[in-house]
């Protein structure tokens, strides 16, 4: 069983709507007090899926690796890692014969890398809007391997943190503002303005937070893009978007507005015609990156390239100055 993201129909939507197709899958495990076969859903934004596929008949060890990893495999001459989400979780799958019938491995394609991660089966296709997703609870947020939950015909839906999960796993995957020598710095006058930060990951947005405020930048951050929105609205309100505004980084992926939706809206007022925006995501691959074109992003950076941050916001300054 093959299935390509490039095959599924109405999977592809339009820019700027605040949709996404979620892809629903399930985990079967055995109750630790019943020993009773339960369920529990999960989704996947199905623009990180590039295929679905049978569980492989051969897994290569990997020495020293995660306990999760139960090893690789080869996938038309790429070598894949293969992560099992049921011991991630700290679940006991069920191993009847009937259960692992319906495994199926979800192979994605996260920071322009390949990983997959056995499912024990995969349901429907939804298309949901942003907004129905809320964050998890605060109390488990900040360690948790979920970044949203949404209500789908009466079923609670949890979305997975795929990137936190291959970033734990693959440290070449986890971005570390210290690691990074910040060489540009903020030029005149632009100190006293303010860098706008959407991104629902508390640890991202304290990473490029410390990565702006090194080169000599004032941050704003918001967990989502309805509350950086409602911000913009604001300085929009009182005529001080050009004091007070420098530029805008956006993830793409976040609960109640995601970033392609929030650019739109941001290129859509004259207010903001010299503030640049900047899609900083995990998710900008050839098909994520033309619907950032199409919202009218200035930059789009994937996640590893922290380093770049501040030359790419100069960049997109002079590039909309010499605009003006």
């Amino acid at each position: 069983m093959s299935q390509t993201a490039g095959s599924r129909t109405n999977i592809l939507l339009e820019s700027g709507t605040n949709e996404l197709e979620v892809i629903t899958l399930y985990l079967q495990w055995l109750d630790p007090a019943s020993s009773a076969s339960t369920q529990t859903s999960y989704g996947i934004n199905a623009a990180k899926v590039r295929e679905l596929v049978a569980m492989p008949s051969k897994l290569t060890e990997v020495p020293d690796s995660h306990p999760s990893v139960r090893g690789v495999f080869m996938l038309r001459d790429r070598t894949i890692l293969l992560i099992d989400l049921c011991h991630w979780f700290g679940y006991q799958p069920d191993l009847s014969p009937e259960a692992k019938a319906k495994w199926v491995v979800v192979v994605t394609e996260i920071n322009g890398k390949l990983f997959s991660f056995i499912s024990h089966g995969v349901d429907k296709v939804h298309r949901i809007s942003w907004n129905q997703i809320m964050p998890p609870p605060e109390v488990v947020a900040n360690d948790s391997s979920l970044t949203g939950m949404c209500l789908v015909n009466d079923r609670i839906i949890q979305m997975i943190d795929f990137e936190k999960i291959c970033a734990d796993i693959d440290p070449s995957m986890a971005m570390d503002y210290v690691t990074h020598a910040v060489k540009d710095k903020a030029e005149a006058g632009q100190e006293d303005k303010f860098v706008v930060i959407a991104d629902d990951s508390a640890m991202i947005r304290d990473q490029i937070t410390q990565t702006l405020t090194r080169a000599g930048y004032k941050v704003k951050a918001f967990p989502d893009g309805q509350s950086a929105w409602d911000f913009l609205e604001l300085t929009m309100g009182s005529g001080e978007v050009d004091s007070r505004i420098l530029g805008i980084i956006s993830d793409i992926e976040m609960p109640r507005m995601d970033g392609h939706h929030l650019c739109m809206k941001i290129k859509q007022q004259p207010a903001f015609a010299k503030v640049p925006v900047m899609l900083f995501s995990s998710l900008i691959n050839d098909t994520a990156r033309h619907k950032g074109e199409k919202v009218g992003a200035d930059d789009q950076i994937t996640k590893p390239e922290l380093g770049t941050l501040v030359e790419r916001l100069q960049g997109c300054l002079r590039k909309l100055g010499a605009a003006a």
